[in-house]
């Protein structure tokens, strides 16, 4: 079960990466923009259901607990998590710029809904917003990007575990 879990973790990670720089290539800012959180989802179901899959083909009458699918997803999404993390880790320290980057796309996408954000929590809060932004490190877009991605996970991983569930009879 964990041989199947980290071969598949280890080509979502792959994706997760190539969707990372593609979107940024496309001008889509992949620490802001919540598609990003779609896209994991559809990464992480995508290869849990492989992974069960296969693991479900080798076991004996195809049997398949629901309990067989949360771990190998759960395999699959914290190890797919933590390599992509590790990946940007080294992309932020290598491009100095990107957390700046960040900060001003941030800024730019905050400063587009402004009228919004102060009708809706008034201009005090709008401006301490403003101000996290700017206090923004490279940690803080880490944890941030690894929550959505367990998250995404999270949520994914029992709705296949139970479709793909097979009791012995």
């Amino acid at each position: 079960m964990l041989k199947i879990s980290i071969k598949y973790a280890a080509i979502c990670s792959v994706f997760l990466v190539v969707i990372f720089h593609l979107s940024a290539y496309l001008g889509i800012d992949p620490l802001i923009n919540l598609v990003h959180l779609i896209f994991d989802l559809m990464m992480f179901g995508l290869f849990i259901l492989f992974a069960d899959k296969e693991y479900k083909a080798q076991q004996e009458h195809n049997i398949f607990h629901f309990w067989h699918g949360m771990t190998i997803g759960f395999n699959i999404y914290l190890a797919a998590t933590i390599l992509f993390i590790t990946y940007l880790a080294v992309y932020f320290a290598i491009d100095e710029t990107a957390v700046t980057v960040y900060q001003d796309a941030a800024n730019a996408f905050i400063q587009d809904k402004k009228q919004f954000y102060i009708d809706e929590m008034g201009e005090e809060a709008f401006q301490e917003q403003l101000q996290k932004i700017k206090e923004t490190t490279s940690t803080d877009l880490l944890i941030s990007s690894g929550l959505k991605k367990i998250i995404a996970g999270f949520f994914i991983t029992p709705v296949i575990s139970i479709i793909l569930r097979k009791q012995p009879k």
